[in-house]
Formats: C-alpha cells, structure tokens, sequence
C-alpha cells in the first residue's frame, strides 16, 4: 500500500511497476505525495545544481528531497521547468 511513511523501496517498486511511470514521475510522487525525504530525481537540472552545492549529492542524505525543493525555488531557479 502507498500511503504517507511507507516503505520508500517498496513505494519506488509499485510505482514503477504502473504502466506509463517516467522515473521523473516516480521521484515526485516520492517526494511530495509520499513524504520520502529523500529522493534524488533524475531530472537533470536538479542534479547539475546539487553538484554545484558543496559536496556531493550523497552528502544531503539523508535530506535530498528538501534540497530539491530548496533549489527549485531560489530566484531565478528554473529547476523544474
């Protein structure tokens, strides 16, 4: 079952499994449906501005999601569009 504090391996697994699923839309659901804090998508403007952040993407675990969304909204910031 998908719900809010479900097993976030088991969530990214059902959710692949729906026909149709990008790997974008799986992260999202994750992350914001989902709570999972997180998650690293796979949209590539996202990751180029992480790795301008000190360190490397698997330094923010267990907090990738918020650093997402923190990026996504700096002025200027075009990371999800």
């Amino acid at each position: 079952m998908l719900d809010d504090g479900c097993d976030p391996y088991q969530a990214r697994k059902q959710l692949a499994e729906l026909p149709g699923m990008s790997r974008w839309a799986v992260a999202y659901i994750r992350m914001r449906a989902l709570g999972d804090p997180d998650v690293l998508p796979p949209h590539l403007p996202v990751r180029r501005a992480l790795h301008r952040l000190p360190g490397r993407p698997e330094r923010w675990r267990p907090w990738r999601s918020y650093a997402t969304q923190h990026l996504a909204h700096l002025p200027g910031g075009r990371t999800f569009r």
